[in-house]
């Protein structure tokens, strides 16, 4: 049995072609869990996204040896970290697939259902897989903490690790170029309706509300460099 990357909170290993998740606090947050896997599984069935297809659907989670864990289908693909501006390119257009493959949803805390899709959340780092040598992002995994609600939502999310995760230059002066390059990459390449002072917003609320642990100060630097944006003009951040 390998034991793979898992997060913080996750242990996930693969033996025989199939991965076993066990999940951390899984009792707690059984219904979520279970949500979260019957969605991928829906994803790996029924779109033309890589995902993990659940071994037996009708025990999506079950308990062993006082844990919660699931059993998935091994899903073949790459992870990496940082992603370069190509990566984020083209996870910009899988995310957009992903929101596009499901149906929309009716409103939630607005009236604009139009905008309203099902969430992955944390579209980011080790949760989507790219074709081995070459920067195609063709699968997502890891559906536990899927939500409805607005597109913006969800890039805003995915923007707070894009920003953070920017390879630092020699100097903080440079970041914000770096900045500016990667949030453009997702924005202009993600195909579906948004607002940007929305995007703009769910950005500073997940920026400011995390602990990024030893990269706290690219975070700072990266919400000194939105709030600066802002004020010039939210269009330049984005085209």
């Amino acid at each position: 049995m390998k034991q793979l990357f898992g997060g913080h909170r996750n242990k996930v290993f693969l033996t025989d072609g199939k991965v076993k998740i066990v999940w951390k606090d899984g009792f707690k947050r059984q219904k979520q869990i279970r949500e979260g896997v019957l969605l991928e599984n829906f994803v790996a069935v029924h779109t033309g996204i890589k995902s993990r297809m659940l071994v037996d659907k009708s025990e999506p989670v079950e308990e062993e040896n006082g844990e919660l864990v699931t059993y998935f289908y091994y899903c073949e693909g790459e992870i990496r970290y940082p992603w370069n501006l190509e990566e984020i390119s083209s996870a910009a257009n899988l995310l957009s697939r992903f929101h596009q493959a499901l149906p929309k949803v009716g409103p939630w805390r607005t009236l604009r259902s139009d905008l309203n899709r099902q969430l992955h959340l944390d579209f980011a780092r080790g949760n989507v897989l790219f074709q081995p040598r070459s920067a195609d992002a063709i699968g997502i995994i890891d559906f536990e903490t899927t939500a409805i609600g607005p597109v913006e939502q969800e890039l805003g999310r995915t923007l707070s690790f894009i920003l953070v995760d920017s390879p630092p230059p020699s100097s903080f002066s440079l970041l914000p170029f770096s900045f500016a390059s990667r949030w453009n990459a997702l924005l202009t390449n993600y195909g579906l309706p948004y607002r940007k002072e929305d995007v703009v917003k769910w950005t500073k609320k997940y920026l400011s509300g995390e602990d990024f642990g030893n990269l706290n100060s690219v975070r700072d630097v990266a919400i000194q460099f939105i709030n600066a944006s802002t004020h010039q003009r939210i269009n330049a951040l984005t085209y």
